[in-house]
């Protein structure tokens, strides 16, 4: 028997008593006298650090902004007292809060241990079939209590400048509905707060730390002064700004403690912290504990504020609804250029749509559909209601999803129109064999690739999509500026995913730029760490001017380099010859010791028709000999080339009972690493033709270890890995 439900939902109450009291001591101790100051330590230590420290903090030993969020949610439900702790209280303070946190957090794994031994204790893994696995494995981490762990833990989702630069092509539309009842225009907020980051910096920048321990004790007040200050500013401070602006904004993100968070009690739960990130200690006063809520709340509280106007409600939907669009068409429109479109309608015939795309983009014979939606997860759902977790990602991923496969279909069919928003169709240069699914969401969606892996609802046949956000796509753009090199990361993340398990996409992208996707020998699976991530924080705030340069930028890309390599994908890519996508991302798929062997090969081969003015030619078979590559050089007439190198190809391709195989040819003096080009995918069958062509064919040439450059004696073991000698197997 499988872990009962009622068993599940016992735990879950369980947990809640055990983070209650959790909680209820935490607001116990945030409400004391001074612990404004002892909280301005804890900020100082765990939140204020340095670019160099990004790539290898181990966030596990220190409190999260997640954390602090509800540790400060929690004070502001009081007034707040700011007359100095004692050194010892604010030692204990500090002592019992850390250990509270962990806690809290091994509370949020109750469930799953406990759910995880009932169910291994009641059903034999070994006798499940797949789709019994399956089930298990959706229902048991799908559970409302399963997924609160990595909504409240999981990262931040995006970084403070991207929500700032992000938050003014997002309202731009809206920018006179906000001064008119605001106050404020986005570009002044965002100005001011990245003033008040500014300000904190220069503080701790400008401290003279204790020259001793005595000197320290002797002006204990004066440091706890300071570090308060890291955190506090006054009108004075923004005193650049128009003060009626200045007003606006201040009314806009803060919050009077002891006024707020009446009934907020548990993790989940809407904190007004969050909308509301700067608290008001006097008059002229403000303490603005973690920025990057600040940021947040510029992104995300404009949209609230203009739902509670019922006369500008739905222009508000739909100015969202657009600048969603046109934000993620600005980050592809480097990548594609003349190959973006937006606004599509695919036809049937002219009195019938199949469908619209919002975002079409194509290279080659491979083709991206980007479906946006605006939905954000629910308070309910961060709660832990199973429901409401599955009705939010069924309108924010699955609605998008099962539109985007519609699409799909329509474009591979080949038969259909493809309508640009002016009414022209769009002649695409090459049929189209695969297209990626992207469900893009316009706010950051918490612990999304945990959900698609565990709601998603599809057909085996059908391919999975990839769910980001707005902020997430900036990234992965930045990084993938080539279109085949987007293209391979799409290709590859979803064609093995349920491979590589990772807990956000920014862990799955730096593995990819680290070491690449692709699967591992002797593993059924890899679970990717956060650390991947950590790679990606050490370097894109540097690259985008938001940090200072430091060692651990050079990180995060893998160290393999081949320049010849680079220029032979750049010279297939320069083709554009129908279907030689898949050409690139076969070499792609090439490790560093690969793609040097067949350069050297190739160098090795050229030098020869060099010396002696004749042909010569080798062959590399890769994937136990469902691969491989052919290459021809010759010194004499380009005219023949390509004759000689196809016969090479389909010779052999047939031989080796491969499915897919690449050609390349080279002509002395061309300048070229490769003068002629070849792939096909199409699977092997017999044929009696081809037999006797191979065997004709195949009595010169050379077979190559793919991870050698040593010729293949006739009973060494064959390269095409199944088992035999190479003169019994490919060698025949």
């Amino acid at each position: 028997m499988t872990c009962p439900w009622w068993n599940v939902s016992k735990l879950f109450r369980l947990k809640q008593m055990t983070q209650e009291k959790i909680i209820q001591r935490l607001e116990d101790i945030a409400s004391t006298p001074g612990f404004l100051y002892t909280l301005a330590l804890l900020l100082r230590k765990d939140l204020f650090l340095f670019a160099d420290e990004a790539a290898d903090i181990n966030w596990r030993e220190k409190i999260s902004f997640q954390e602090f969020t509800l540790l400060i949610g929690l004070m502001v439900k009081h007034k707040i007292d700011i007359s100095f702790p004692t050194e010892k209280q604010s030692e204990e303070d500090t002592e019992e809060i850390y250990k509270l946190f962990k806690e809290l957090h091994t509370s949020h794994l109750l469930p799953f241990l406990e759910g995880f031994k009932e169910r291994l204790l009641g059903k034999d893994p070994l006798k499940m079939t797949d789709e019994e696995k399956e089930k298990e494995y959706k229902d048991f981490f799908g559970a409302g209590a399963m997924m609160t762990e990595p909504i409240f833990y999981g990262g931040s989702g995006a970084y403070d400048f991207q929500y700032t630069e992000l938050a003014i092509k997002k309202y731009s539309q809206d920018s006179a509905w906000l001064l008119k009842n605001k106050g404020i225009t986005l570009e002044t907020a965002t100005k001011i707060a990245a003033k008040l980051k500014k300000r904190s910096e220069e503080v701790v920048r400008n401290y003279e730390k204790p020259k001793s321990f005595e000197e320290f004790v002797k002006n204990f007040h004066e440091f706890y002064k300071h570090n308060l200050n890291i955190f506090c500013f006054s009108r004075k401070d923004l005193s650049e700004f128009n003060a009626a602006e200045v007003e606006g904004f201040i009314k806009a993100f803060s919050l009077k403690p002891g006024t707020v968070n009446e009934n907020f009690t548990s993790v989940g739960q809407y904190n007004k912290l969050t909308s509301h990130p700067i608290i008001q200690l006097e008059d002229d006063l403000f303490f603005l504990p973690v920025s990057f809520l600040l940021t947040e709340s510029i992104y995300e509280s404009p949209f609230y504020w203009m739902l509670g106007d019922k006369s500008y409600k739905d222009i508000a939907l739909t100015n969202r609804g657009v600048a969603t669009e046109e934000i993620a068409y600005e980050m592809l429109l480097p990548i594609f250029g003349k190959n973006l479109f937006r606004d599509i309608k695919v036809q049937k015939t002219k009195a019938e749509d199949a469908t619209d795309i919002d975002i079409l983009a194509v290279a080659g014979n491979k083709a991206i559909v980007v479906q946006a939606k605006s939905k954000r997860l629910t308070e309910l759902a961060r709660l832990g209601d199973t429901e409401q977790l599955k009705k939010d990602f069924t309108d924010a991923i699955q609605k998008a999803y099962e539109q985007g496969l519609i699409c799909r279909k329509a474009i591979l069919n080949g038969q259909n129109k493809l309508i640009d928003a002016s009414g022209n169709e769009i002649k695409l240069s090459e049929s189209i064999d695969e297209v990626y699914l992207v469900c893009l969401t316009s706010d950051n969606y918490p612990a999304l690739t945990n959900q698609v892996d565990i709601y998603l609802t599809k057909k085996p046949s059908d391919p999975f999509p990839i769910g980001v956000s707005l902020f997430d796509l900036d990234i992965i753009t930045f990084y993938l500026k080539d279109p085949f090199e987007l293209l391979y990361y799409l290709r590859q993340r979803i064609s093995l995913s349920g491979y590589f398990k990772g807990s956000s996409e920014m862990a799955l992208l730096g593995y990819h730029l680290n070491q690449k996707l692709y699967r591992i020998p002797n593993s059924d699976r890899v679970g990717v760490d956060e650390d991947f991530a950590q790679l990606v924080d050490a370097n894109f705030p540097v690259l985008r001017g938001h940090h200072p340069k430091t060692e651990a930028i050079e990180r995060l890309h893998h160290k393999w380099k081949n320049e010849k390599f680079d220029r032979l994908v750049q010279e297939i890519k320069d083709t554009k010859e129908p279907g030689f996508t898949d050409a690139i991302f076969y070499l792609y798929d090439l490790s560093g010791d690969s793609a040097d062997d067949l350069i050297q090969t190739i160098e090795v081969a050229r030098g020869k028709s060099k010396r002696d003015g004749g042909n010569h030619d080798f062959t590399m078979i890769f994937d136990n000999g469902k691969s491989g590559i052919s290459f021809v050089s010759q010194a004499g007439s380009p005219n023949t080339l390509g004759a000689n190198l196809m016969n090479l190809a389909i010779a052999r391709k047939y031989k080796t009972k491969a499915d897919s195989w690449l050609a390349l040819g080279s002509v002395l003096g061309s300048g070229k690493m490769a003068d002629a080009l070849g792939f096909t995918k199409q699977p092997w069958v017999y044929d009696a033709e081809l037999e006797k062509f191979s065997k004709k064919y195949l009595k010169q040439g050379t077979l190559m270890r793919p991870k050698g450059r040593q010729k293949i004696g006739r009973n060494d073991p064959c390269s095409c890995g199944r088992g035999r000698k190479y003169k019994k197997c490919c060698g025949k």
